[in-house]
């Protein structure tokens, strides 16, 4: 099966755009104020001003960022910028993305209805820094919140259906098989880079770690997201193994059997279990480390 076959049959392209009104305005007035009563340069230093409270924005700005995240952590490379290569078997944990999506566009609702409010609370917390002109009228506030989830077709270079000549045919076939393959290794890279990270943070949390004794503190001690990090990642690794390289499939396997079996409370308190995990994890390090050679 060719680069592109395989990447038609096992993925599709999966666009996220979330945007928000960042109520965060340079001051230019202010800027010059403090630089010029601090004697210092006029380009020394910048004064942004947050146009509403921290309170009121919070959660949509949490929630925006929480998505890009999510987006990025169940897919994989697929261009500089845009679409991003979701693997079929991902799909349904992608379309997580649905309830925060409705969450945001909740969220956003809710700010802008409270909108003439806010504004007018920040005539008083800003003071003399006020200025209306920062502020969108509220008629058009909500077009400056979005939330959108775009999925796209892998490109097939059998299925052009337009009419060109022979030659040029072949000619963009080709570029596009070479440019597939490219898609291909970028994406098994990134797998292997997500494997050496994670593994790589636990074996070197599990070596440094050192229990309290006698009434002193832990050293380097580790939360219990060390152990749930590595289980999330073998969770996806398998619809990510877009060339199924068995290589790939039996680390996925080391990595479910020796770093995941036993919690991270454990590993605190059994020297025993946490030397053989680390011992393990610098193994299954080494190994993804190879991938990359």
């Amino acid at each position: 099966m060719t680069t592109t076959n395989v990447l038609a049959s096992k993925a599709v392209l999966a666009n996220v755009s979330v945007s928000m009104w960042t109520a965060r305005k340079f001051d230019k007035k202010v800027t010059d104020e403090t630089n010029a009563r601090h004697h210092a340069d006029p380009d020394a230093g910048r004064w942004n001003k947050l146009l509403v409270a921290k309170k009121d924005i919070a959660e949509l700005t949490s929630l925006a960022g929480a998505a890009r995240l999510y987006h990025y952590a169940v897919t994989l490379p697929w261009a500089d910028r845009g679409p991003r290569l979701l693997p079929t078997e991902a799909f349904m944990r992608h379309t997580e993305l649905r309830k925060m999506k409705a969450d945001f566009d909740k969220l956003a609702d809710t700010f802008c209805k409270h909108y003439p409010a806010i504004v007018a609370d920040a005539k008083t917390r800003l003071n003399g820094m006020f200025n209306a002109a920062d502020y969108p009228d509220p008629s058009v506030i909500r077009s400056k919140f979005a939330f959108e989830i775009e999925y796209l077709p892998c490109p097939d270079a059998n299925d052009f259906r337009v009419s060109l000549g022979q030659e040029v045919m072949d000619e963009i076939k080709s570029d596009l098989e070479a440019r597939m393959g490219s898609a291909v290794d970028t994406a098994m890279s990134n797998v292997r880079e997500r494997i050496v990270d994670v593994v790589g943070h636990m074996a070197e949390k599990l070596k440094g770690y050192a229990p309290g004794m006698k009434g002193k503190r832990a050293e380097n001690t580790f939360q219990d997201s060390l152990v749930d990090n590595v289980r999330d990642l073998v969770d996806l690794l398998p619809s990510f193994n877009l060339t199924d390289d068995p290589k790939l499939d039996a680390l996925i396997k080391k990595m479910r059997d020796k770093l995941c079996a036993v919690d991270a409370e454990e590993l605190r308190d059994n020297e025993h279990e946490r030397k053989y995990v680390a011992k393990q994890a610098a193994a299954i390090l080494k190994e993804a480390q190879e991938f990359l050679a």
